[in-house]
């Protein structure tokens, strides 16, 4: 979702799940906008998993779904104001992976599930840590010997501008943080339905 000039959302597990019980992972993952797109138009964009794109590392030790952006020379079906990359990796136990990363983004990793080690390194790391890469064109990670390892791979190129934050605001300056909750107590920001649209392929959800 683009948040842009303005959305009001609500985000709920799927209904079923709440019923019948289960694990559920929600991730919200705010990326931030230019000065010069922060009012750009609200956007949506219902992604299924049978939209991303699916590759496989080169020795088959790893699965990776590319959900938006680049990598690697494949685009995900996630369309973004900055470039950025959104991966899920799943690693098989005891293989080791070496992806290539853009030398100008920054990058880390979330580990959903196992544990295994991150870095040149070999840092060791597991389910709910993250890992901060520093600078260089590739990263690495290995899943430890007794059991799959699940991460989030996210990065991007930094925008480098004044950041001013409060609540769920994210502007440039504290003036258009002011300006932000004049326009939310005014009524002035859009809404996503409650029941979603189901969206036609290249299309996205208004």
């Amino acid at each position: 979702m683009t948040a842009g000039g303005g959305i009001l959302h609500i985000e709920a597990p799927p209904e079923e799940l709440v019923v019948s019980g289960g694990l559920f992972h929600g991730f919200q993952l705010w990326v931030n906008l230019p000065a010069r797109l922060k009012m750009t138009p609200p956007r949506y964009q219902d992604i299924r998993a049978g939209q991303v794109a699916l590759l496989s590392s080169a020795d088959g030790g790893a699965l990776l779904r590319v959900i938006a952006g680049s990598f690697g020379g494949h685009e995900g079906p996630g369309i973004t104001h900055t470039p950025i990359s959104l991966v899920h990796a799943t690693v098989s136990a005891g293989a080791q992976v070496r992806l290539p990363w853009p030398a100008k983004f920054n990058s880390l990793a979330y580990v959903l599930a196992g544990s295994g080690t991150v870095g040149a390194e070999k840092r060791p790391i597991r389910m709910g840590q993250l890992a901060v890469f520093g600078a260089g064109d590739a990263i690495t990670f290995a899943a430890g010997p007794k059991g799959d390892m699940d991460v989030l791979l996210l990065g991007g190129e930094p925008i480098r501008e004044p950041v001013a934050a409060y609540g769920p605001f994210v502007m440039n300056t504290r003036a258009e943080l002011v300006q932000a909750f004049e326009d939310y107590q005014a009524g002035r920001l859009g809404s996503i339905p409650a029941v979603p649209v189901e969206p036609r392929p290249g299309h996205d959800v208004l």
